[in-house]
């Protein structure tokens, strides 16, 4: 195999990869990427063999077709040091060693590579039914929903957020127990037989860190065997997982009937300057709700205590709750509009955000925290 092309192409590519990549794993196999040239295309494969990420790369000059594996991150490593404008000549040699040189800096490079027949098999989603969006909504989805799963190891039904069509839209949820979110976005085609499907927090991971223009449409395939996400010239695939999602909307409560509105931006600042003085790991603190006030304050033996008094819209009876404050803290982060709604029953029961209006892009995003056992 030989072939020529702009390193910085190669670097942006690996780049993507590496969260795919294994750094410790007794097959070294996958520690490496799959590097196959034909025609004017260098396809990319990296995988753990649950998730795969493929990618393919066009305009390359290939003189000579043909496959390898290199270690993936170190082949990253150097071509991202190499300047933007250089272009570098990748060649096989014998006992699959893999030789890099550039022009301009003058650098000559030998890596060892191992077999592609080693490497292993592609996973297919094909034929399956699909769901149709653009990435933009998709990425949004995701944002809003990729911090509440779970990242318990026992926990492995949690361990994804839920993709299901609802009415004319699809909608995402995610829970790690503790708290909930949802989000629904409408306009998507879905085929039928397109049923709910759990995906994996690295396929969540892996989409936030595409650089790829709004607009772009998404084919979600679900297969017999594997989901895949088709974005431009990347694919991204990961194994179905008969795991059951809790029934998520029968822990949402109908009884949340005392309402506050607060500005976002500064129940944000409180939470993050108040939480400093809570001495626990949950970050503890408490979220006190009066006519006219939202009251947010923390105690600790170890640090002292502190509160911090803002405008609040609420006249229902005074309430406290204790809160996780970091699980309030990264709703109120990606709400985006000028206020939120939160919804309380009592101080034993579960507190519920709404952004203040629509959020552009989204028909709908609600959030819930359980509070903290006193």
């Amino acid at each position: 195999m030989e072939l020529t092309l702009p390193a910085s192409l190669l670097a942006r590519e690996l780049g993507l990869m590496q969260g795919v990549i294994e750094k410790r794993t007794t097959h070294q196999i996958l520690s490496n990427v799959l590097l196959e040239a034909k025609g004017d295309t260098l396809t990319l494969t990296a995988t753990d063999l649950d998730t795969t990420f493929l990618s393919e790369v066009a305009g390359v000059t290939v003189n000579v077709s043909g496959a390898v594996t290199v270690p993936a991150r170190r082949l990253y490593d150097v071509v991202r040091e190499l300047p933007d404008d250089a272009v570098l000549k990748l060649k096989v040699l014998e006992n699959h060693h893999v030789q890099l040189d550039c022009k301009s800096p003058k650098i000559r490079i030998r890596l060892n590579g191992l077999p592609a027949t080693d490497y292993p098999t592609r996973p297919e989603a094909a034929g399956g039914p699909t769901l149709t969006m653009s990435f933009g909504s998709l990425e949004r989805m995701v944002e809003k929903v990729r911090f509440a799963v779970s990242v318990e190891e026992i926990r492995l039904q949690l361990q994804g957020a839920l993709l299901k069509p609802k009415g004319s839209g699809v909608e995402m949820a995610a829970t790690d127990g503790h708290r909930l979110a949802l989000v629904e976005v409408d306009g998507v085609q879905a085929e039928q037989g397109f049923e709910p499907v759990l995906v994996s927090k690295k396929i969540l991971d892996e989409l936030s860190r595409l650089d790829v223009p709004g607009e772009t449409p998404v084919t979600i395939i679900r297969g017999t065997n594997h989901i895949g996400f088709s974005v431009g010239s990347r694919r991204l695939f990961s194994k179905l997982e008969e795991r059951r999602f809790p029934d998520y909307e029968k822990v949402i409560s109908k009884e949340n009937n005392r309402k506050a509105v607060i500005d976002r931006e500064e129940l944000l600042s409180a939470v993050k300057r108040i939480s400093l003085l809570s001495g626990d790991k949950t970050k503890a603190i408490s979220l006190s709700l009066k006519s006219g006030a939202a009251i947010v304050s923390s105690e600790s033996q170890e640090v002292g205590d502190g509160d911090q008094e803002i405008a609040a819209t609420y006249d229902d009876e005074p309430v406290t709750l204790r809160l996780n404050a970091r699980y309030l803290e990264q709703f109120l982060e990606v709400a985006e509009t000028k206020e939120v709604h939160l919804f309380l029953k009592d101080e034993q029961s579960q507190c519920q955000g709404r952004p203040s209006g629509p959020i552009p892009g989204l028909t709908n995003y609600f959030y819930v925290v359980m509070p903290l056992r006193t």
